[in-house]
């Protein structure tokens, strides 16, 4: 046998379709002992080919001779006239040739016959030989050959019916012997299941077969990568351990075609063979292995097997599905995920297919990896493209890779089409907006921008998830190749020929032709545009006017600035739909939105980098709107009283030149960001909001810095500053100048991006504050990774609580110029959420407010660069103060001695303070890290520094 696999492992392998193929004389064993094999191992649902055929030709035809090359295991049944029929003679001798070229297995059975009479020819045999010899006179060597494979096989080792009696076990002991070398790996190796084996492995340890306890295992994956296959060998190898067993394969098209009942009943009938009685007191008596395939309906499955308390004990149920939620709702206790195969296990089984052995031909290695790409370790795709492609040209090869680049391969479409086909309307919409839109994206933005289109998002990707349709890493959405061409294919078929009557668009040039021909109509849901994919397109002033039903439209371009509107209009827009709940149109060309456009249903407006002067004129009512972008809007002169927009979470305003005034008159309970970044002209910020008092707000006015008057009040208390007129010498537009000194490292920050890992570089003397949104303070020497927060993150429709791990409070208004102090009138210590107070670079800045009250959360204070001269000694109630930085403070003279209470403070940066004389004796109480003294020259040296430095990793 060893000689055999060798020689088989050179050979072309045919692809296996069947398990057992069946040898025999009609007439002697057809209606008897073949019927009762064949009946048997059905039952144990083993792929088993049989002849029906009662007349047979000459010889053996085409298709039978492929069926013996596609079977593993040839079951011989010699009889008594088995040798007078030629056709039996020709189709043995064909089975021990597949014995030879592909280590095939033959089972030989004897019966109610000698085997010496079958290895000899003697009786009834040599009889038949007579006969042959006379009639083949002229072909001899074929008589000579059915002599050698007549010797050959009956000297292999098989069954004898006159020693394994009575029949009922002689065909007992027969279906027990194929299952067991259908278990074996040198046989498995030959059918096509590579890689299998560790599969099973792994299954059959969460299946625990020592414990007594009844166990249910759950298999699970998405359509086509397995499962089914992984059941059958499962069942294969484990079936004979217990004592009596079940494969129901198709669970859920078997209940549609004959119902529950049925498909209970005939599994029962199984696990208790001949016993009538159906009482679950008998089934409670055995050790049974159930397996169920392809169980997609939980309620169903209640019905179908009970509970575990039905079976006896060291039961085993295994139950495939492709919804997580029905193993979950079965309460498996172990769910294995099927996943896709690796590089070398999907070239092996694609090979199998498409070549007939275990590899490529070299010619054809280059495009075995196309289809590879294009299968993504998927079984069922590989199977079916290989087969698709065997025997075929390299030119036929090329031209399937193109086709499939526009349409996918039928059989693989309408096999990962049954999970879409198991969702409700809700579920099907968000799993065709993801894979026409969201592949790749931000889970929880996804999620905001279903929520926004009105479908319950959390609930809706769960079931996706637990479907095998999608998945997430590291926080973004991950869909499978197929996954996503299936469902844009489902979209394709809406209409084919007219895109304009697709529910979702986002190709390109289909958009194109839609826009620029003017044939949108109301079946168009979504159009999603990446206008650095095109160079120009065209709208007229009724383009939108068909697509009543359009709820999102996407004009988005990830540049960081936008040097010309690829989206033109040959004249103004009159209108866009009323239903619209998504608009985002970066570099929208008009100065204001159209007339007769009515936004009651928009949730989400981003325009950036947009001509927009004013958003309406008069102003109008957003009752749903939560989102409000139109950061780079370099002409927008004025925005909407914000009191028109109850519904508000988030508005960014970045880099809006020509902003002057951001104003509400009525209380914004919702608001929770508020980034008003180098809007330079911005004199007046008045907005009534508890953003401050509550956990996740934010509001960043950074390089303000004509900004006047501040106000953010609750319901009983108002933060606002105390401003005078302009600073002056404080520059505008293009950024200022700060000196590099040890400690303080400015960073130059991409404008596209968002929260995002960076190392440490050089410091720089200028930067832009059109790209930059704050700096860090690192060590030169450090090498640690930090975070950066910059404004894409808010481009992108989240809010920066939303990506950082702890919930923050952030007030940001470094380089107001104008600001002098906080109001006396106000306690900062009511905003107990606050975590960072950011006041660095506010140049005329000279009086910090006494702290009335404890701060428990405040761990963040920065005044660098400020004309501070003094902080309070109240400076002790900010308990939880961990950074103090008062670099350049050039004016600073004192620091109270209340700052050795600040238990937690392990930073202090005094670098370049030229007016500081003294340190109060209370610092030597701190547990600082880092101390930084640099360019402090009026400093008075003393001895207790050295035992300070003992406990510094850093003394500058």
């Amino acid at each position: 046998m060893a000689g055999s696999s060798s020689s088989a492992a050179g050979s072309l392998l045919p692809v296996i379709r069947h398990h057992v193929f069946l040898n025999f004389r009609g007439e002697d064993t057809r209606d008897n002992f073949i019927r009762h094999i064949y009946e048997q191992l059905q039952r144990k649902k083993i792929e088993t080919y049989i002849d029906y055929r009662l007349s047979r030709g000459q010889e053996i035809s085409p298709a039978l001779h492929r069926a013996i090359e596609e079977s593993m295991i040839y079951v011989v049944v010699f009889s008594e006239n088995y040798a007078s029929s030629t056709w039996c003679l020709d189709e043995l001798t064909k089975i021990l040739d597949c014995k030879k070229r592909y280590g095939r297995v033959v089972i030989p059975v004897f019966y109610k016959v000698d085997p010496s009479i079958v290895r000899n020819q003697r009786e009834t045999y040599a009889e038949a030989f007579v006969k042959h010899e006379h009639r083949f006179q002229d072909k001899f060597d074929k008589v000579h050959g059915w002599k050698a494979a007549l010797t050959e096989a009956a000297g292999l080792s098989g069954w004898d019916s006159q020693v394994t009696r009575p029949e009922a076990t002689l065909v007992a002991e027969i279906v027990k012997d194929i299952l067991e070398k259908l278990d074996s790996s040198s046989i498995s190796d030959h059918q096509g299941i590579v890689g299998i084996e560790n599969h099973i492995t792994r299954i059959q340890s969460l299946m625990n077969l020592e414990s007594p306890d009844i166990r249910i295992i759950g298999i699970w994956g998405l359509g086509g990568i397995g499962k089914t296959t992984i059941a059958r060998k499962i069942y294969h190898k484990l079936a004979p351990h217990f004592g009596s067993s079940s494969l129901v394969l198709n669970v859920q098209e078997e209940i549609q075609r004959h119902g529950i009942h049925h498909s209970r009943s005939k599994y029962i009938s199984e696990l208790l063979g001949k016993e009538k009685s159906f009482s679950n007191e008998r089934l409670k008596q055995k050790k049974v292995l159930l397996i169920l395939d392809d169980v997609n309906d939980s309620g169903q499955l209640k019905d179908l097997i009970g509970g575990r308390g039905d079976f006896g004990q060291g039961s085993r149920i295994i139950l495939t599905s492709r919804g997580m939620q029905v193993l979950k709702n079965a309460e498996a206790d172990e769910i294995y995920e099927v996943k896709e195969m690796n590089f070398q296990n999907s070239l092996n089984l694609f090979s199998i297919h498409a070549f007939h052995q275990n590899h490529p031909r070299e010619t054809y290695m280059d495009l075995s990896i196309k289809v590879l790409h294009y299968a993504k370790g998927i079984p069922l795709a590989l199977q079916s493209l290989g087969s698709l492609l065997y025997d075929r040209t390299k030119e036929a090869w090329e031209s399937e890779l193109q086709k499939l680049e526009k349409l996918p391969d039928p059989k693989i479409f309408s096999v990962l089409k049954l999970s879409y086909d198991g969702l409700d309307e809700e579920q099907k919409n968000i799993f065709l907006d993801i894979a026409c839109f969201y592949r790749g994206h931000e889970e929880i933005i996804v999620a905001q921008k279903l929520e926004s289109c009105g479908f319950s998002a959390t609930i809706g990707m769960d079931v996706l998830k637990d479907k095998c349709l999608i998945s997430t890493l590291e926080g973004k959405i991950e869909m499978h190749d197929l996954i996503q061409e299936m469902g844009q294919e489902i979209v394709r078929q809406e209409c084919c020929h007219n895109p304009g009557k697709c529910s979702r668009l986002w190709k390109v040039e289909q958009i194109h032709q839609v826009l620029k021909d003017n044939k949108g109509t109301d079946a168009v849901q979504c159009m999603f545009l990446d206008t650095r994919k095109v160079n120009e397109v065209k709208l007229h002033s009724k383009t939108f006017e068909k697509m009543e039903n359009l709820r999102m439209l996407h004009f988005e371009s990830d540049a960081p600035w936008i040097e010309s509107n690829v989206v033109q209009l040959a004249s103004s827009l009159e209108s866009l739909p009323d239903g619209l709940k998504i608009l985002r149109w970066d570099g929208f060309p008009q100065r204001s939105l159209p007339p007769n456009y009515w936004p009651q249903n928009l949730v989400r407006l981003e325009m950036r980098h947009s001509n927009l002067e004013q958003l309406w004129e008069p102003d109008q009512e957003l009752p749903k709107l939560k989102r409000l972008d139109l950061s780079y809007s370099r002409k927008l002169i004025r925005i909407p009283d914000l009191y028109l927009l109850p519904d508000i979470e988030e508005i960014l305003l970045i880099g809006c030149e020509s902003l002057t005034e951001v104003y509400s008159s009525g209380f914004l309970n919702k608001l929770n960001c508020l980034c008003l970044n180098l809007c330079v002209e911005l004199r007046s910020l008045t907005i009534p909001s508890n953003i401050l008092w509550r956990s996740s707000g934010l509001i960043l006015v950074y390089g303000c810095d004509k900004l006047e008057t501040f106000s953010i009040s609750n319901r009983t208390e108002v933060v606002q500053l105390s401003g005078c007129s302009h600073h002056d010498t404080f520059p505008t537009g293009k950024g200022w100048y700060y000196q590099e000194y040890p400690g303080w490292v400015n960073y130059r920050v991409d404008g596209t991006g968002g929260l995002c890992r960076a190392r440490p570089s050089r410091a720089m003397h200028t930067f832009d504050p059109v790209v930059n949104i704050h700096r860090h303070e690192v060590e030169e020497k450090e090498e640690k990774e930090f975070y950066l927060l910059y404004p894409t993150m808010w481009s992108e429709g989240v809010s920066p609580t939303l990506s950082i791990p702890n919930e923050l409070c952030w007030l940001d208004l470094s380089y107001c110029g104008s600001l002098t102090s906080l109001s006396f009138e106000f306690d900062l210590s009511k905003l107990k959420f606050l975590k960072k107070l950011l006041l660095d670079g506010c140049l005329e800045f000279k009086i910090f407010p006494e702290i009335e009250d404890t701060m428990e959360n405040l761990a963040v204070l920065k005044l660098d660069a400020t004309a501070i001269q003094a902080l309070p000694s109240s400076l002790c109630r900010l308990v939880a103060l961990e950074e103090l930085s008062l670099h350049y403070c050039e004016r600073l003279e004192t620091i109270p001695s209340s700052i050795g209470d600040l238990s937690k403070l392990c930073k202090l940066g005094l670098t370049k303070c030229e007016s500081l004389e003294t340190f109060p004796s209370s610092i030597f109480k701190l547990k600082l890290t880092k101390l930084d003294l640099y360019g402090c020259s009026k400093l008075r040296t003393f001895p207790e520094i050295l035992e300070l430095h003992k406990r510094l990793l850093t003394l500058t």
